[in-house]
C-alpha cells in the first residue's frame, strides 16, 4: 500500500475521549470525537477559513489549544474549554510578502508559548524563528534565531525542561547543513547561545527528536549518502550542554535507501527508531536507551495498509506510564492503528 503525505493530530484526554484533528476537503480545521470507549461520534469544525498549517496541544486540565495559519494571512490562537471554542486573531500577515511555516504551540508551566518560522517572499532560503508569549493578555514577540536552508527548510522541535524550553533546529552555515540546540529560560526570557551538534558536511533533512524523562535528548535525521538517504542517530545530556560537535559521533541505523521522516518512540521501556522506506515502515529498537541498536526490519502491516503520520498527545494515565512520543505512523481513519513499534497488533488506539 502507500504512505499518505501530511499528518493529523490524535489527542486523548484523561477520560479516554479521543479527538482526531485534520484538514477537511475545504481545508478547514475539522475534528471527530470518540466516546470514552473509543467509538467515533460527531464531527466539528474549529475555523471555517482556508488553512495552510496548524498545531494542536492539550494542557494538564484537558483544555485543547490550537495555533493555525490561514491562506488569507490570519494567524489564530484557538482554545477549547467548557465544550466551546474561542478563536483569537493574533496577527495578520500580507501573504504576498510573508508566509508562516511550522506553527507550534506548547503549554509549559501554566503558560502558552507559540513558535513559528516567518519567511519573506523576497528573501530566498531564509527564515526567522519567532516566539510569542502572553504578557498580561498581550502578546510579546521574541526573535529566537535566523536560519538558512537549501531547498528544504527543516522543522524545528520544542521541548520543555523544568523552567526552560529547548529548541532543536537545523540551519545552513557556510553552505553546510548543521544541527543546533538552544535554550530559553521561561522566567527571565534569557536565550542562550546556540550550540552546534554536528560537524559533518553531508546534507541533513527530517530532523526530529525526543526528550526522555532523564532529560536525555535523542536526535534523529536522514542524511544524504550519495543519492540515498540514511537514518542517523545521536543523543546528548541536556544537563551538560557544554559540548563540542567534534566529540559527538552519530551512528547509522539504516542501509542506503529512501529512508524518510524518521521518528522516535519510547514504548514500554524500549526506544524505537521508525521511518518510511520505499513506501513501507521500517524500524529498529534499543533496549539500553540508544547505546546499542537492533538490525532494522520491515513491519509487514505496512505492506497491506495505507498509512500516514500522526502527532499523538495523551493525558491518559496509562499512556503517560507506557509511551513517550511526538510523531507516530498509523493506519487511516476510521480504524486507526499505530504502526512500527511494539509489534504489529499490540500498539493500537481503540478506534472504530
Amino acid at each position: 500500500m502507500a504512505f499518505i503525505p501530511g499528518y493529523e493530530f490524535i489527542i486523548k484526554n484523561k477520560l479516554g475521549i479521543i479527538f482526531d484533528f485534520y484538514l477537511n476537503e475545504q481545508k478547514h480545521i475539522e475534528y471527530i470525537v470518540s466516546d470514552n470507549k473509543g467509538k467515533w461520534k460527531e464531527k466539528y469544525v474549529v475555523i471555517t477559513e482556508l488553512t495552510e498549517n496548524f498545531y494542536v496541544e492539550i494542557d494538564d486540565k484537558d483544555n485543547i489549544h490550537i495555533i493555525s495559519f490561514h491562506s488569507n494571512g490570519n494567524l489564530y490562537y484557538s482554545q477549547y474549554n467548557n465544550k466551546q471554542w474561542q478563536n483569537h486573531l493574533i496577527a495578520q500577515y500580507p501573504v504576498s510578502e510573508q508566509v508562516i511555516l511550522y506553527p507550534t504551540i506548547k503549554y509549559v508551566n501554566n503558560q502558552i508559548h507559540i513558535f513559528y518560522y516567518l519567511l519573506y517572499t523576497s528573501e530566498k532560503n531564509k527564515a526567522y524563528l519567532l516566539h510569542l508569549s502572553f504578557d498580561n493578555k498581550n502578546y510579546k514577540t521574541n526573535h529566537i534565531t535566523t536560519v538558512y536552508s537549501h531547498s528544504y527548510l527543516n522543522p524545528f522541535k520544542i521541548f520543555s525542561k523544568d523552567d526552560e524550553i529547548l529548541i532543536l533546529y537545523g540551519s545552513v552555515v557556510n553552505g553546510v547543513d548543521q544541527i543546533f540546540i538552544t535554550k530559553l529560560n521561561i522566567s527571565t526570557g534569557k536565550l542562550d547561545n546556540s550550540i552546534s551538534l554536528s560537524h559533518s558536511k553531508d546534507k541533513k533533512i527530517y530532523i526530529d527528536g525526543l526528550l526522555d524523562n532523564n532529560k536525555t535528548l535523542h536526535i534523529i535525521w536522514s542524511k544524504y549518502d550519495e543519492e540515498h538517504l540514511v537514518v542517523q542517530y545521536l543523543n546528548i545530556d541536556t544537563n551538560k550542554l557544554d559540548i563540542k560537535s567534534e566529540d559527538l559521533n552519530p551512528i547509522s541505523l539504516s542501509n542506503q535507501s529512501s529512508c524518510s521522516f524518521p521518528t522516535l518512540v519510547y514504548y514500554k521501556e524500549i526506544l524505537w527508531a521508525i521511518w518510511t522506506e520505499v513506501g513501507k515502515i521500517v524500524s529498529c529498537y534499543s533496549i539500553d536507551m540508544g547505546k546499542n541498536w537492533s538490525e532494522s526490519f520491515i513491519h509487514e502491516d505496512s505492506r497491506k495498509l495505507n498509512f500516514k503520520r500522526y502527532r499523538y498527545i495523551s493525558n491518559s494515565s496509562n499512556d503517560l506510564e507506557s509511551i513517550l512520543c511526538d510523531v507516530v505512523f498509523g493506519s487511516l481513519y476510521p480504524n486507526i492503528k499505530f504502526l512500527g513499534f511494539g509489534g504489529e497488533t499490540d500498539d493500537d488506539i481503540p478506534t472504530s
